[in-house]
């Protein structure tokens, strides 16, 4: 009897570790200003100061112009962005993107 409920403990534990391996991933923010669109490569560069943003834009991401549901045809190089992503390997893929309709240069 001891050894069944040693059993059902080892596979209670080794149950909820594995649980806690997939959890959701991480997201991440980044802001700045578009630099430029590639709808080829569906690739947004955000410039922040001195650094850039590399991201990739897929059919799941949620795109808002002046919050209004918008899409990639709304970039336009200049123009403020908030960056919701996640990593996808060494990828950053945006989840959803917040842009302003006023451009900056």
């Amino acid at each position: 009897m001891k050894k069944l409920v040693m059993l059902v403990c080892a596979l209670a534990i080794a149950t909820s570790a594995f649980a806690a391996g997939q959890s959701k991933p991480i997201t991440a923010n980044y802001s700045g200003i578009v630099e430029k669109y590639d709808a080829a490569t569906r690739t947004l560069i955000v410039k922040k100061k001195d650094k850039q943003g590399e991201f990739i834009i897929t059919d799941a991401s949620a795109v808002e112009l002046n919050k209004a549901k918008a899409d990639a045809s709304a970039f336009a190089a200049g123009q403020k962005v908030d960056v919701e992503f996640v990593m996808d390997g060494s990828k950053k893929v945006a989840q959803k993107v917040k842009l302003q309709g006023t451009t900056t240069k």
